[in-house]
């Protein structure tokens, strides 16, 4: 089996309130021979395995929160709640010159990417969500008890991303309706490499 290149070119950050989001892509290299190749060699080349099937695309998330509290008139209160998104896009780079494979590639990535960046903003809206109602919950008699009531909440809204995922991946097909599978974009008339 051929060593899968990977590279991580980027790596940004954006804040919004205390919920911090961290960003990284990774990419596997495809090298088809011609636009007859092409989605053979994804298909090869992608490392994107589930249940069988392959993919060519994927957002790993993972969101953390914590937080801090006073004790006040025997009351426990939080004064600061930070939640951190860390998402991982898995996509390929096109390793080709051939203008006939460049062409497909560049009408169909986008709508790769932009179906993956549909599942990341999931995410984001769970981790600003998870960052408010956090911060919103009243004070309790016990800072244990407050501190379990933050960790449900917070652990019901990562199982409603969980579904959200889901339903996504099952309104759009995997991203087939937004033209994010590459046999959309392939000339199934024939003609030559």
């Amino acid at each position: 089996m051929k060593a899968l290149p990977l590279l991580i070119t980027l790596l940004s950050f954006y804040s919004n309130a205390e919920t911090k989001v961290f960003e990284e892509f990774q990419f596997y290299e495809v090298a088809p021979t011609s636009k007859n190749d092409l989605l053979r060699t994804l298909n090869r080349t992608s490392p994107i395995r589930e249940d069988g099937e392959v993919f060519h695309g994927y957002t790993k998330y993972n969101i953390n929160w914590r937080f801090w509290w006073k004790t006040n008139d025997n009351q426990c209160v939080f004064t600061k709640v930070e939640t951190i998104l860390k998402l991982k896009y898995t996509l390929p780079n096109l390793k080709s010159s051939k203008p006939d494979v460049k062409a497909i590639w560049f009408n169909w990535y986008p709508n790769l990417k932009t179906h993956e960046e549909g599942h990341a903003e999931l995410a984001k809206n769970t981790a600003n969500k998870i960052d408010k109602k956090l911060l919103s919950i009243g004070p309790k008699s016990d800072c244990n008890i407050l501190e379990k009531s933050a960790n449900n909440l917070a652990h019901k809204l990562m199982a409603e991303l969980k579904e959200a995922n889901k339903n996504y991946d099952v309104n759009t097909n995997h991203g087939e309706t937004q033209k994010a599978w590459l046999y959309l974009h392939l000339d199934t008339s024939g003609g030559d490499d």
